[in-house]
C-alpha cells in the first residue's frame, strides 16, 4: 500500500485548495446576468419594427386632414357636408 501524501495533487502536481467560487461569484452572476439582457434588448430591438406602425399613423393623420380639408370646402361653398 502506498502511501497518500499530506498534500493535494492534480495531475501529478501539487495543487493548493483556492477560494475561486468564493472569489469570483459576484462576476459569474453579474456577467450572466448582463450577458442574458443585453441578448434580451437585442432580441426585443430587432424583432420591434417601428416603420409600419409609423406608416399606419401617417395613413391616419392623411385620412384626418382629408377630412378636415373636405368639410372646410363644404363650409366655404355654404352646403353641409357629406358624411
Amino acid at each position: 500500500m502506498t502511501a497518500q501524501p499530506a498534500f493535494r495533487t492534480f495531475l501529478g502536481q501539487r495543487v493548493w485548495p483556492s477560494p475561486v467560487l468564493k472569489l469570483y461569484f459576484p462576476f459569474f452572476i453579474s456577467g450572466s446576468t448582463a450577458f442574458f439582457l443585453f441578448s434580451a434588448a437585442h432580441s426585443a430591438l430587432t424583432n420591434a419594427s417601428p416603420l409600419p406602425e409609423a406608416g399606419r399613423l401617417a395613413a391616419k393623420e392623411k385620412a384626418l386632414k382629408d377630412e378636415a380639408v373636405e368639410w372646410w370646402n363644404h363650409q366655404q361653398s355654404g352646403k353641409p357636408a357629406a358624411h
